[in-house]
């Protein structure tokens, strides 16, 4: 094809084309023309044009213009989409009140409506069009009825039109427009529906159409969350009861609802009743008592507590759980229990009744009424978090098990390993639940506190345990046998309590033990001679207790003992010479058994490391062992108010670090040693009461910080040394009722002028002394 052939057709295209505004333009203003000759031009000049459609707008509410191009030329450029009127009319005559599309309405009409729809939802805004469809939102009552004149507008046109070819109007040809409908009235309003209530994107967002889509889902799904967390947080701002906090495991945060504090969850508390019953953490009558702190524990966690932890409708105790990780089941439990044990000793009907049974009453000081105790009475010293909504591992007192990533100290319900609420000032019964749940638990300290009743014997159930003090409470009752099951104990610590009855023999078996305290109790019976056994036992405390029988000769088997103590009871027999094999023995307290008698085992001389030795107030008898003599690391030896007879061995004199010797009420005989002055750090000398004899050796003078002598009640003799007064560290020194004689030395009398001499006593009649206080 040639240009001018190219050039014909294209201006019969335009010509075409403005018959075609022509037509509309007449149409728009009141009518159609009377013959057929515009309109068969128009079809028969350009074959490829569309059947007329018809699209109405107005100025007033800023309808979208659309250029007409659709032949395929250059002359036009793109489609100029989504134009303000204003604008077009600008470009165009001014006369032109509509302008029309021939594919407006065409088999393209769905594409691009789905596409206006899109952006209608999509609200992008990006032109003056979208502008000024916010601006008529503002006005949607003019809107409407500048839309139904509109509309009527567009039926007289359509009424007319019909009216034309009715009269006898030529159809043009359909032949070359196979996939176009014909305009008919449910179109036009349907098209003018369409366009009234969507909004128009350009064209170059349909080529980013899929991103553009997804980048508004994402946005939208954000500005949900955020919404949904402001509102939920603003709502709850009153009472700050409960806390939006992010959706974390149970154990570790909870399932914070809103619904704590409402009405109980019959189902869910009988859900977990059962659990805990099936794993025998309470008995069932505690949970039938509304007035028990079991029933009270279990309303808490299913009403009150924030975090709101629940068990499944199956036992969970076949799922896996990791070493980071702790099941529902077992995180409520815990919790469970030490709400149990808050309202065990913070409910004061519970205390009253806990603490009002016959095997308490004066458990505690005279004059104790448990039934007097007041709210401000009961109140715990320290009780930061507990009954809160923050996790058990913030409590005071609780200690977790680390975690791998949050150490011991964090938000959660993790497992407890140790419950240390020691001097806290707390009443009433140590509730069974803390045995039975928390099994896992590696120290229990309660100590220092107003405990008191039995110890169940659940506490065996805790095979993990290695600490376990209870002591200065009133607990009462046996010591349970069950405690033997405690295998990994380490440290078992009962003392200062009301426990009665024998020692569980069981305890033998506990061959980790390394300390045992039983003291200040009431125990009876014979000490379990399977005591013996425990070789890494390195502290035995069964003084001031009732036991009876022999010192078991299978204590010399404790061969890692360092501190044995068990004075003050009821032993009989002698002295075991085995307890000479505790070869890291320093200290041996036997004293205050007066039904003990023999002599001191001489093997006793071989503990090398003993540095004190109380035989006090026992009925032994014999010779003092020289072997003694051999203990340079002694510091105190306590031997008076025995029976014990002879001289006192010059082989002492190698106690070097002795301080303290106390040999009054016994009978011993001769002198004072001279090798006494072999004891350079000798701070106390008590021989009184005894058949010593002789003159007073002038090496006590050697002894530098000597402080008390009491040396009363002998048969010494002579004058006294002058020496005596170069101690002038002495405070004390007693020497009356004895057979001295002389006149007291002025330098001994300056040390109560110049030094520390107080307390200076002889026997006037004997002793002429001007500073002594005389004896009568």
């Amino acid at each position: 094809m040639d240009s001018f052939e190219k050039e014909s057709k294209l201006h019969a295209r335009r010509a075409a084309r403005q018959a075609k505004l022509q037509l509309m333009e007449q149409a728009a203003t009141g009518g159609l023309p009377s013959d057929e000759s515009t309109m068969g031009s128009l079809y028969s000049t350009n074959k490829s044009a569309d059947p007329p459609s018809f699209a109405f707008t107005d100025a007033a509410i800023h309808t979208p213009q659309f250029s007409i191009d659709d032949d395929g030329d250059e002359d036009e450029g793109p489609p100029s989409i989504f134009t303000d009127s204003k604008i077009k009319s600008n470009r165009k005559k001014k006369n032109n009140p509509i302008r029309a599309s021939s594919q407006l309405w065409s088999s393209r009409v769905s594409k691009n409506l789905d596409e206006e729809k899109l952006n209608f939802v999509l609200g992008d805004d990006n032109d003056d069009s979208s502008r000024s469809w916010r601006s008529v939102n503002d006005s949607s009552r003019d809107l409407h009825r500048e839309a139904s004149r509109i509309r009527e507008e567009g039926r007289n046109l359509i009424r007319e039109a019909s009216r034309h070819t009715a009269a006898g109007d030529e159809t043009p040809p359909r032949s070359n427009f196979s996939r176009r409908r014909s305009l008919d009235l449910s179109q036009v309003e349907s098209a003018y529906r369409r366009r009234m209530f969507y909004i128009k994107l350009p064209a170059c967002c349909f080529a980013n159409l899929r991103a553009i889509c997804a980048s508004f889902m994402v946005f939208s799904l954000v500005v949900v969350l955020v919404a949904t967390s402001i509102s939920f947080r603003s709502s709850n701002s009153g009472d700050g009861s409960t806390k939006m906090l992010p959706k974390l495991p149970p154990w570790l945060g909870g399932n914070y609802q809103e619904t704590a504090g409402s009405s109980l969850d019959l189902a869910k508390f009988n859900r977990i009743k059962d659990r805990i019953l099936e794993h025998g953490i309470s008995h069932a009558a505690t949970l039938e008592s509304t007035n028990s702190p079991q029933y009270k524990a279990l309303r808490w966690i299913v009403r009150d507590d924030a975090r709101q932890l629940d068990l499944t409708t199956q036992d969970d105790e076949s799922n896996t759980v990791t070493g980071n990780e702790i099941d529902d089941e077992r995180a409520l439990f815990q919790r469970y229990a030490l709400a149990v044990l808050w309202y065990q000793t913070n409910d004061l009907q519970v205390v009253h009744e806990s603490l009002s049974g016959e095997e308490i009453v004066n458990v505690f000081d005279e004059g104790y009424d448990p039934l007097a105790l007041t709210e401000e009475d009961i109140e715990w010293n320290q009780s930061t978090n507990w009954m809160s909504e923050k996790g058990l591992c913030l409590w005071h007192g609780v200690t977790c098990h680390p975690h791998e990533q949050l150490g011991e100290k964090f938000d959660g319900d993790f497992y407890v390993a140790i419950l240390n609420i020691t001097s806290n000032n707390i009443h009433g019964v140590l509730p069974r639940e803390v045995y039975t749940a928390l099994g896992k638990m590696k120290a229990l300290d309660v100590s220092k506190n107003r405990f008191a009743g039995p110890v169940e014997g659940d506490i065996g159930m805790l095979s993990d345990l290695q600490d376990l003090f209870l002591f200065e409470n009133g607990f009462s009752g046996n010591i349970p046998q069950e405690i033997g099951k405690l295998s990994n104990l380490f440290n078992l610590y009962l003392n200062d309590n009301k426990f009665m009855g024998q020692l569980p023999s069981q305890l033998g078996t506990m061959s980790k033990l390394r300390g045992v305290s039983m003291f200040n109790n009431s125990l009876d019976g014979r000490v379990p001679p399977g005591l013996g056994n425990l070789k890494n036992l390195i502290a035995l405390y069964l003084d001031t207790n009732k036991f009876t029988g022999q010192i078991p000769k299978s204590f010399g088997g404790m061969t890692g003992m360092i501190d044995l103590r068990l004075r003050q009871n009821d032993f009989s027999g002698s002295v075991p010479s085995e307890l000479g094999e505790l070869k890291q023995l320093e200290t041996l307290y036997l004293d205050t058994n007066p039904r003990i008698k023999g002599s001191i085992p001489s093997e006793l001389g071989g503990l090398v490391k003993l540095s004190e030795l109380h035989l006090y107030q026992m009925n032994l008898n014999g010779k003092l062992p020289s072997e003694l003599g051999l203990l340079e690391g002694l510091v105190y030896l306590y031997l008076d108010s025995n029976e014990l007879t002879g001289n006192i061995p010059e082989d002492w004199g190698g106690m070097r670090d002795l301080e303290e010797l106390f040999l009054t009420g016994n009978n011993l005989v001769g002198p004072l040693p001279q090798t006494i002055r072999g004891m350079k750090n000798l701070k106390t000398l008590r021989a009184a009461d005894n058949d010593l004899a002789g003159p007073l050796p002038t090496d006590l003078s050697k002894l530098m910080k000597l402080e008390y002598v009491y040396l009363e009640n002998n048969d010494f003799s002579g004058a006294i040394p002058i020496e005596l007064g170069q101690l002038k560290k002495l405070k004390t020194m007693h020497l009356h009722s004895s057979q001295l004689t002389g006149e007291m030395p002025q330098e001994v009398c300056s040390l109560k002028t110049e030094f520390l001499l107080q307390d200076l006593r002889v026997d006037c009649d004997e002793v002429a002394c001007t500073c002594c206080t005389c004896d009568e």
